[in-house]
């Protein structure tokens, strides 16, 4: 392979690796693994949440560099395993550079879980947190029915492209009030359990656990961006319930304050 064509290639498997929710210090591994595995010196790699930089000395003894921006960020860690595995048997020499190239273009195809395998497990997840935080069986029940719907409203979200703050915002609000309005129908439910049960699935759990690790690492810009997006979408869940009970209470009292 090219020097032009490792280095492109290591930086689109450091990319999808940012992309698919890897931590800082994994992609930076990646990529400089890989052009280390092809004999190339001097190989440098900074990264961030939003971007980053890759540079090495070729055998001909010149420096190549390429920046490439994440536009796009998620949670896949079947691609984070899969990218992470062709690495490591890539070093072993178990692997050639065009088998590893082939299975990064398999990886980069893969397409998101179905929308039904979202709405089990978001069931799943919800009405477990349900019954952690004290519910009651018909707690978890109707958290794991509304958890199904969440899904396929962060789905529609997602599809319409809309900003993540937007995105928690609504389904934190979505949460309460199809919550508080099952309570009114009749059903005996707690409605804090079925509410906190609901919006646990929105928290970011993961990108929380890499701000930390980020920091600890010692890449500080890259656990400060994380943190600061982890925060910005806990306030827009908390903003989301907060406001949709707040104007359920406003509603019932008949506009009242």
């Amino acid at each position: 392979m090219l020097s032009e064509d490792l280095l492109l290639f290591a930086a689109d498997a450091s990319r999808l690796m940012l992309e698919s929710g890897g931590e800082t210090y994994r992609a930076e591994y990646i990529a400089m693994g890989i052009i280390i595995s092809q004999g190339g010196t001097e190989a440098e790699c900074f990264a961030t949440s939003t971007g980053l930089m890759l540079s090495f000395s070729g055998e001909d003894g010149k420096v190549r560099a390429v920046v490439r921006r994440i536009k796009r960020h998620g949670m896949n860690l079947e691609k984070v395993y899969r990218i992470d595995n062709m690495v490591r048997h890539l070093l072993l020499g178990d692997i050639d550079i065009e088998e590893a190239a082939r299975q990064l273009d398999e990886v980069e195809r893969m397409r998101d879980r179905p929308v039904w395998i979202r709405m089990i497990a978001s069931a799943f997840g919800a009405g477990w947190f349900s019954l952690l935080f004290k519910g009651k069986t018909v707690d978890a029940l109707t958290a794991a029915a509304m958890g199904a719907l969440l899904s396929i409203l962060i789905y529609a979200c997602q599809r319409l492209k809309l900003p993540g703050f937007l995105s928690s915002f609504t389904g934190g609000a979505f949460a309460a009030l199809a919550s508080l309005g099952a309570a009114y129908a009749g059903l005996p439910i707690n409605t804090d359990a079925v509410i906190i049960g609901v919006i646990m699935l929105l928290v970011p759990g993961v990108a929380i656990t890499n701000a930390i690790r980020d920091t600890i690492a010692g890449d500080l810009i890259a656990g400060l961006a994380r943190g600061v997006d982890a925060v910005i979408t806990a306030a827009a869940i908390s903003a989301g319930a907060g406001g949709a009970y707040a104007l359920w209470q406003l509603l019932l009292s008949g506009g009242q304050a």
